[in-house]
């Protein structure tokens, strides 16, 4: 199911990228671009009568929930997802939040609350199970877990004109004066009635570190369906001077991959390691 996802940064991204959510509740985007008490989760299989004059009763179906994954790190983003995109036992481990707040970012302890509700792609009409998670605060980015020994507080974000790039075509973004830059790339483009596809296309980034120039792939798929890389986020997450990335490495319209690139990860010769993933599907 699609997340209820608001990252405004969809405000320069082609039509094709932004269909992803269905429904958005999020935070506002970085100022370099163009700008309800939620339900207590019901145990397992719980019977709700729908009214008083009703005879139909609701099921909460919490059945084959997906295991924890198996990364150091772990994200969630607000929104509604099918039940197995969203672990037994999420809402208790201990969450960090990136929340957009008067301008900039700030990260801190953060309250991840998931309910049980209708999801209308796989539920018949008196079954609930898709899974809502929710911050209890508003203007939340995304969740984050298994940072240690990060510095709560203000955190310095990066400035860049845009967030998807063609082939070819480079993105750049700068942090304290030093520039990055992503360098697209692919073998071709198909036109259809659905839109546009591209074939080998990936992600190079590079950049200073240690006084050195670093180029790297970070990501590259075969083929892709009506969809387009997207830079959601870049910000200086783990403290070491240089911006992690928030990217998703969507190659499918119905399809949405975000993943955390931590740069205090990277080994020699890297800037960046992927530490955490979250995918989940349209229908």
């Amino acid at each position: 199911m699609k997340p209820l996802l608001q990252l405004l940064l969809c405000g320069l991204l082609v039509a094709s990228a932004c269909n992803k959510s269905y429904e958005t509740t999020s935070s506002p985007p970085p100022a370099d671009q163009p700008d309800q008490e939620p339900e207590t989760a019901a145990p397992q299989d719980a019977l709700m009568p729908e009214s008083p004059d009703s005879s139909l009763s609701i099921r909460l179906d919490t059945t084959d929930l997906a295991p924890e994954p198996d990364t150091p790190l772990k994200i969630l983003l607000e929104g509604s997802y099918h039940k197995n995109e969203v672990w037994s036992g999420a809402e208790k481990k201990d969450w960090l939040g990136l929340f957009h707040e008067n301008g900039a970012y700030v990260l801190r302890p953060a309250k991840l609350e998931i309910s049980t509700v209708h999801d209308p792609v796989l539920d018949e009409e008196h079954v609930r199970s898709g899974r809502e998670v929710k911050a209890a605060e508003p203007n939340l980015v995304f969740f984050l877990t298994g940072l240690q020994h990060v510095k709560h507080g203000a955190v310095d974000t990066a400035h860049y004109a845009k967030t998807v790039v063609a082939a070819g075509k480079d993105l750049t973004y700068t942090l304290h004066g030093k520039a990055y830059t992503i360098h697209a790339y692919g073998d071709s483009l198909e036109i259809n009635d659905y839109g546009y596809s591209y074939k080998n296309y990936g992600w190079k980034v590079s950049g200073m570190k240690q006084g050195k120039t670093v180029e790297q792939k970070l990501t590259e798929h075969e083929r892709f369906d009506a969809s387009v890389y997207v830079l959601l986020w870049a910000g200086d997450l783990d403290r070491d001077g240089i911006p992690d990335l928030l990217l998703d490495l969507s190659n499918h319209y119905n399809v949405s991959r975000y993943a955390l690139f931590l740069s205090s990860g990277a080994g020699r010769g890297k800037l960046y390691k992927k530490m955490a993933e979250f995918e989940v599907v349209g229908s």
